[in-house]
């Protein structure tokens, strides 16, 4: 893919692949890539999917704080994972149009304001609002880091490098969001939580514009907003959906809102497919391994997402600890995918991305299959998230790499954005699933047994999160036979 886009090898960037990407030619001298660009985009990734899980720590405090009702709780979660997935491609278009390190800009802006809003929100309400505005800041802000990580680093082994270093970063500030939430809302209050991303959007700022380059616009393309919108509208409806379902399938708006979320998402997909120049680039999904790579990330977003949700909740409802000592907890879990992601290279390099991925998503089984039977000993459940937190990498890294692998050049940027959005969109849907399955339990239970209730309720929501790790197995034998045939058809070519 990349080899035959740049054949001598050269890097087209001013700074041998340093933040100029566009501006280069054939011409260029080869040169060692500087990484200085990757540091600030990666550590701008970092936080934004950290902000992803760095509120489930903050849950209990944040509803006692404001009478949140377990509707708006799961929404402060969801309607930022769920904008940041649904607007990531209209966020790559944007950087498309108006530059890549503008773009980033203006995003670290818009995700500053947002996480302001947060911070001094008064009630559910507008703390929603604020995640929500929080989230379209970070769609802007994470599709102009990712499209400058594949317009810079374009020789083959710097971007396997590259994407590794994203989702590996990923994986990380998901996993210890919670750690830094628990030190947060102990130390200063869960307002902090939001308010801290304040000073980090600035330095990242400067940053930017030291170590990136400018990138120049290609052809003045429509920013398709209309599109964004609808896709918004239509996730958030099915989102909405599943989360009345905790009230059982009997009330009429779960069935009018899945039924919009159905209109409204296949009537864009009929007029994307049909558009010259579409938003979502629903072609990519012809391609089977990027099709089944995409809904590989929706499922492990999901886990990933829901199991820190569902530990956070185990740790200060049913045991009854504070903050920081549930951050704490949960900080093996984040370790261990640390640990992981240093060795994931090298264990792709040996075993190959499908047998890593299987791998990965057989720990995710195995974890949540034995945390939805709900066992009493935080020691265990430590140790059971832990192995989840290890299969995570397993699972994100091969999934880019392998679904990017098989995008033609000109489409890497487009293809590494639908991909995120499969991710991001996995992680609305997760904590929908399983909250939903959650307070289903609990329902059944008198208001005087809570903790109980609320063991009874996380381990219905880890049986829902080992399903989507079933799921995910399921994925991984569909790619082993699709890596196979592809293997056998190039070795034929070769001969």
């Amino acid at each position: 893919m990349t080899e035959k886009a740049n054949a001598s090898g050269a890097v087209p960037s001013s700074r041998g692949g340093g933040g100029g990407g566009e501006l280069g030619g054939e011409d260029d001298a080869v040169v060692a890539p500087d990484w200085t660009a990757m540091v600030v985009v990666g550590m701008a990734q970092l936080i934004v999917m950290l902000d992803a899980t760095v509120v489930n720590v903050a849950i209990p405090s944040i509803g006692r704080d404001l009478s949140a009702s377990e509707a708006a709780l799961q929404w402060i979660i969801s309607g930022y994972v769920l904008m940041y997935g649904s607007l990531l491609l209209l966020g790559g278009r944007f950087a498309d149009v108006i530059g890549r390190r503008r773009a980033f800009a203006v995003g670290l802006v818009l995700f500053a304001a947002g996480s302001m809003w947060c911070g001094l929100a008064t009630d559910a309400g507008v703390l929603v609002a604020g995640r929500i505005a929080q989230g379209a800041g970070a769609a802007v802000l994470s599709a102009a880091a990712l499209s400058i990580v594949v317009t810079t680093y374009v020789a083959a082994d710097q971007r396997r490098i590259a994407l590794t270093a994203w989702s590996g970063l990923g994986v990380l500030g998901a996993t210890l969001g919670v750690v830094v939430g628990g030190v947060l809302v102990e130390l200063l209050g869960w307002r902090w939580v939001f308010l801290i991303n304040v000073a980090f959007a600035a330095v990242a700022l400067l940053a930017a514009y030291r170590a990136v380059d400018p990138m120049r616009t290609g052809p003045r393309r429509s920013l398709r907003f209309p599109t964004a919108i609808s896709v918004s509208a239509g996730l958030a409806a099915l989102t909405y959906a599943v989360i009345e379902l905790r009230d059982g399938p009997g009330r009429p708006q779960v069935w009018i809102f899945l039924a919009v979320a159905i209109v409204v998402l296949g009537a864009v997909g009929t007029l994307e497919s049909r558009s010259t120049d579409p938003l979502l680039p629903l072609r990519l999904l012809c391609i089977p391994a990027y099709l089944a790579s995409s809904i590989g990330l929706l499922f492990a977003s999901a886990v990933m997402i829901s199991s820190s949700y569902l530990g956070s909740i185990y740790f200060q409802d049913v045991h009854s600890f504070g903050p920081l000592p549930a951050g704490l907890s949960l900080l093996p879990m984040g370790l261990a995918s640390l640990a992981v992601a240093l060795i994931i290279p090298k264990a792709i390099a040996v075993r190959g991305p499908v047998r890593v991925y299987s791998a990965g998503a057989a720990a995710q089984v195995v974890g949540a299959a034995a945390l939805a039977t709900g066992p009493e000993n935080p020691a265990m459940v430590i140790v059971l998230l832990a192995l989840i937190g290890a299969g995570l990498p397993s699972a994100f890294v091969p999934l880019y790499g392998i679904g990017s692998s098989h995008v033609a050049f000109a489409d890497a940027g487009v293809g590494s954005g639908l991909l995120n959005t499969f991710n991001q969109t996995g992680g609305a849907l997760g904590i929908a699933v399983v909250g939903t399955a959650m307070a289903a339990v609990v329902r059944t239970h008198h208001s005087g047994a809570r903790p109980a209730a609320t063991l009874d309720g996380v381990g219905a929501g880890f049986l829902a999160v080992a399903i989507a790790a079933a799921a995910s197995l399921v994925v991984a034998a569909v790619l082993r036979r699709l890596t196979r045939t592809t293997g056998v058809r190039l070795a034929a070519e070769q001969a």
